[in-house]
């Protein structure tokens, strides 16, 4: 019975997973075609191509190093917290210290840290590790009183615990979590580029000629664009279906 009900919601999954395939491929080739429409027609001639791809690659490096930092802290935190008594005393302070505006923080950002990448990749950290943290906690805090007494049953006990049953069981909420994150890194690296005088995508539109439609900041927008389709494609999309198979209840 059990058997007849799952394969009519996995059959549903997978039509539902094909669908959302099919459209992101549909909008990366809208995209590549106006792209190549574009060059054809001359309008980035005036791209100083080799400056923009330095640009963006160094926005995409800051943006995976801080990812790197943020993602180790946000589970850490969540697996040593998130199944203790010490969980109702710092669940109300992270929600508290996520909600302050990460802007309103810049300032002291520069202060410690001065216009530098290591204040850039830092400030991104403390944006993209909330959600990475929030989505692991949950994630414990909703898991079945069931699974809980079964990895006691089985011996998972302290640091155990946190390897054989709460890090397979955040896994799916670790990536959620960093897909969220990541777009928000992509927004805080970019705005602390603009502000500062690092030099990195935000700096490179911020010192282009803005009046109109330009090139520049088109091109660029379209460099970002492929790479933010190309690791949900190539990273989160089957990490996705993965974690789906593998930990799904």
């Amino acid at each position: 019975m059990i058997g007849n009900i799952s394969r009519p919601k996995t059959r549903s999954l997978h039509r539902s997973h094909v669908r959302r395939n099919r459209l992101a491929w549909l909008m990366m080739a809208i995209i590549v075609v106006s792209a190549y429409f574009f060059l054809a027609a001359g309008y980035f001639g005036g791209v100083d191509w080799p400056t923009l791809v330095d640009a963006v690659l160094r926005t995409t490096y800051r943006l995976a190093v801080a990812y790197g930092i943020a993602v180790i802290i946000g589970v850490s935190l969540a697996l040593i917290v998130g199944w203790g008594p010490l969980i109702d005393f710092f669940f109300p302070v992270f929600d508290i210290l996520q909600n302050l505006p990460s802007f309103a923080l810049f300032p002291l950002f520069i202060y410690f840290f001065g216009l530098t990448d290591i204040m850039i990749i830092l400030f991104a950290v403390s944006s993209i590790v909330w959600p990475i943290l929030f989505a692991v906690l949950t994630a414990i805090r909703s898991a079945h009183k069931d699974l809980n007494d079964a990895a006691t049953i089985f011996g998972a006990t302290r640091l155990r615990r946190i390897g054989y049953y709460l890090a397979p069981l955040s896994f799916p909420a670790v990536l959620t979590g960093s897909i969220v994150g990541i777009a928000i890194g992509w927004e805080s690296i970019i705005g602390a580029e603009i502000i500062s005088t690092t030099n990195g995508f935000g700096s490179y539109i911020k010192n282009v000629d803005v009046a109109g439609v330009n090139p520049s900041a088109v091109a660029g927008a379209l460099c970002i664009l492929i790479i933010v389709f190309a690791v949900n494609r190539l990273v989160w999309a089957p990490l996705l279906l993965e974690s789906g198979r593998r930990y799904a209840e």
